[in-house]
């Protein structure tokens, strides 16, 4: 039973994200019809940021294509990325993100080295809804998975849905938190039982330079 809540809470987190994405838009119509729409516009076409992020990765859990689902037996991680972005108006940003996390096995024997690496690279589109000097971030990347473990090493497909509230602290500088769910699926197809989709959430701090 306490498998089936874990696994359950996950999944309803991922739906939970990949839902609110498209309801943004209508939000931000109710936005411009109200007191917002006499606020300007705070980005423009082609203006770009860079990113920062530090923070903890929290492993969930692994399930089998089959449905079957196992715990990671991974100990809590980190994770750091970079991001580019370019704003095609007000609301909408495009960018690039390259990130990596790290984290240890808890079946390790003492003194060993076994640590799960993961090196992803996404395209990442956002929908930015704002509550000025605040603002609301609610992304989805997708891009490729570079994973390590041991002497393997995989090229994987990643999605990475999240949300990031950020304060501005003036026209060039905010701050914010990432909350962001990884999954990673893993075929095999020498042996299709043993594939994996992995299931990871990342929690990390986030600096921005607008310019």
């Amino acid at each position: 039973m306490r498998k089936r809540a874990f696994f359950g809470g996950g999944l309803a987190l991922l739906a939970a994200i990949l839902t609110f994405v498209p309801v943004l838009p209508l939000a931000a119509q109710e936005e411009e019809d109200g007191p917002a729409a006499r606020m300007p516009a705070i980005y423009a076409l082609g203006q770009q940021n860079l990113a920062i992020s530090a923070g903890l990765q929290v492993p969930l859990f692994y399930q089998a294509f089959t449905g079957e689902y196992e715990k990671t037996n991974l100990k809590l991680g980190g994770v750091g990325s970079l991001q580019w972005g370019v704003h095609l108006d007000n609301h909408w940003l495009l960018g690039l993100e390259v990130g990596g996390m790290f984290a240890a096995s808890k079946l390790a024997s003492p003194g060993s080295q076994q640590v799960l690496y993961q090196l992803p690279i996404t395209i990442k589109g956002a929908y930015i809804f704002h509550l000025f000097p605040f603002e609301i971030s609610v992304f989805l990347g997708a891009g490729m998975d570079i994973v390590k473990y041991l002497e393997q090493t995989h090229v994987n497909f990643i999605l990475k849905p999240g949300i990031t509230p950020m304060w501005n602290y003036n026209s060039e500088w905010g701050f914010g938190l990432n909350l962001v769910y990884w999954w990673v699926p893993q075929p095999w197809r020498e042996a299709p039982e043993q594939g994996r989709m992995g299931n990871f959430l990342e929690i990390s701090a986030t600096a921005r330079y607008n310019f």
